[in-house]
């Protein structure tokens, strides 16, 4: 789904360039068959204007933009699907390429050792090593907010977690800190990655200041509603005390809280 309301919402804009003939090259490209379903809104009288001259849903998506969803099939067939209650007969192990079992609790295994655990309906079949640097968990220099373990990095200033599964927050107030340690032997660059609401926007200029062992790392003036990401290289140090202040705080009516931005992710990164 390209354009969902769970990451349009929280400001995330993906491929926001790209028009439907793109998208149409890309997935032909690509994909042997395809389903194409495009949903446009209507926010106001405008846009039920442009939609109802548009004629048909195509081109008022051309004109106004919107969520496009697709189905697309790989080219070939495999093999026949007889058992449904088998299915890991018919996947090999990302890492060795061995047979697959299936355990009591549901996980996916194999004798070198490699465990895919059912998610929530799915299973992660990535190699080990990737898997690790694409969903670290429980990494020292990782924190995720949607990993249970993120709360062990983290210090004072932190609301509750809000959000959904791979899009989980917090609401920080005028400063917060945290603790990362590194785990490559090389130098590390510091990813902050955030969401600033429309209502900071209306207290001031919104600016988010960052200190790695105390030392101002990043100063950062947010230009617009929506994803941020703060970059900063970090001198070398086997931890890094990390505070992250941010101005001006708002308030919402009737409650007592202050609030500055939601964090989503801080982790290290090897400098390029």
């Amino acid at each position: 789904m390209i354009g969902a309301e769970q990451e349009e919402s929280f400001g995330i804009r993906q491929n926001h360039k790209m028009y439907l003939g793109d998208w149409h090259r890309l997935i032909t490209r690509h994909f042997a068959e395809h389903r194409y379903q495009p949903f446009v809104p209507e926010r106001g009288w405008g846009e039920r204007m442009v939609k109802r001259a548009a004629l048909n849903e195509w081109r008022a998506a051309r004109l106004l933009g919107g969520t496009l969803a697709a189905m697309c099939k790989k080219a070939g067939s495999g093999p026949p699907l007889r058992r449904l209650d088998r299915f890991e007969t018919l996947l090999r192990c990302p890492d060795c390429h061995g047979d697959l079992a299936r355990d009591a609790a549901d996980t996916l295994l194999c004798a070198c050792g490699y465990r895919a655990p059912n998610e929530g309906g799915v299973y992660n079949l990535l190699p080990a090593a990737l898997r690790a640097e694409l969903y670290p968990a429980g990494r020292a220099d990782v924190i995720d907010f949607s990993l249970p373990s993120h709360t062990d990095r983290l210090g004072g200033g932190w609301f509750e977690l809000e959000g959904d599964f791979g899009n989980k927050y917090r609401w920080m107030g005028p400063r917060a800190t945290a603790v990362l340690r590194g785990v490559h032997v090389a130098p590390q660059r510091l990813r902050v990655r955030g969401f600033a609401h429309e209502i900071q926007f209306t207290k001031g200029q919104p600016v988010v200041v960052v200190r790695a062992n105390g030392v101002r790392v990043a100063q950062h003036a947010l230009e617009r509603v929506g994803l941020f990401i703060i970059e900063a290289d970090l001198p070398e140090a086997e931890a890094y005390n990390i505070e992250i202040a941010a101005t001006p705080a708002w308030t919402v009516p009737g409650e007592d809280c202050c609030f500055t931005v939601n964090i989503g992710m801080i982790h290290l990164v090897d400098r390029e």
